[in-house]
């Protein structure tokens, strides 16, 4: 589905939320939000970075840009967003903030590390979900477009915690996708594979992933953008049976290990 910028903006608008902002597919996801008329609330740690993007895309598409600069990890910066959504007319979310992949042994993890993954890519993009969706039905429509990743799609031995928090997002959104399409409420889950950013020089551009899922809303339960991330999850998903599509993963996994005792 291609969106007219009135179709977009009656349908998802006023206002979207998107966090992870400054960077990567959450910055992407802004500017092609504003190329749609929409104002932008972008969540963020980093100031300096938002306030930037806010000003560029005030001036280039005539919208309003809101930056909250506050750490999602912690639980006072999670409640500091849900008070600034509740000052707006949210009609769409970008669930993109999380913690990033962690490869190794799992039995090298400090318990708090650990914890820390699993709240961050878990907790905190429910609650946010939770939150804005008592507003979202009781308009009868607007979006949720939930980041995860292909690693959600299969086991990912040496990214163990990682990939099992990509598989909660992937259910949880294909979920309420089915759950809340009748009332009105759209909901998306992306999983890309590698993508470019500040932290990865290798994989897709970040423009073509944020297209795919804006593009798939109001449409389809979840999106793999490109050719060859949409064939290895079907393949892990469908054609491969668990315990194979489980052992390829690891050995691909431990090739990217340091050896041991190193």
């Amino acid at each position: 589905m291609v969106w007219s910028t009135q179709a977009f903006g009656e349908r998802y608008g006023p206002w979207a939320v998107v966090t992870g902002a400054s960077a990567g597919i959450g910055r992407e996801f802004a500017r092609q939000l504003a190329d749609l008329g929409l104002n932008l609330l972008l969540v963020a740690r980093r100031e300096p970075e938002l306030a930037a993007l806010a000003r560029d895309l005030q001036q280039g598409h005539g919208i309003l840009a809101r930056v909250l600069a506050t750490d999602l990890s912690q639980a006072e910066g999670l409640a500091k967003l849900l008070r600034t959504i509740d000052t707006l007319e949210v009609g769409l979310l970008v669930n993109n903030a999380g913690a990033p992949s962690f490869h190794g042994h799992f039995a090298s993890r400090t318990w708090s590390a650990v914890a820390d993954t699993l709240y961050f890519n878990t907790q905190v993009q429910l609650r946010l979900i939770h939150h804005l969706l008592p507003s979202l039905l009781e308009r009868g429509r607007g979006g949720i477009i939930q980041v995860s990743s292909i690693t959600g799609h299969t086991p990912v031995p040496y990214m163990a915690e990682y990939a099992a928090c990509k598989a909660y997002q992937l259910a949880l959104g294909e979920s309420l996708h089915v759950e809340l399409r009748d009332r009105g409420v759209d909901v998306l889950v992306l999983s890309p594979g590698a993508t470019r950013s500040e932290r990865v020089d290798f994989g897709m551009h970040p423009r073509p992933v944020a297209r795919a899922a804006i593009n798939g809303l109001g449409k389809l339960p979840s999106v793999v953008p490109g050719r060859l991330n949409r064939w290895s999850a079907f393949r892990f998903r469908h054609l491969d049976s668990r315990r194979r599509a489980l052992w390829r993963m690891g050995r691909f996994q431990s090739r990217r290990l340091e050896p041991a005792g190193e």
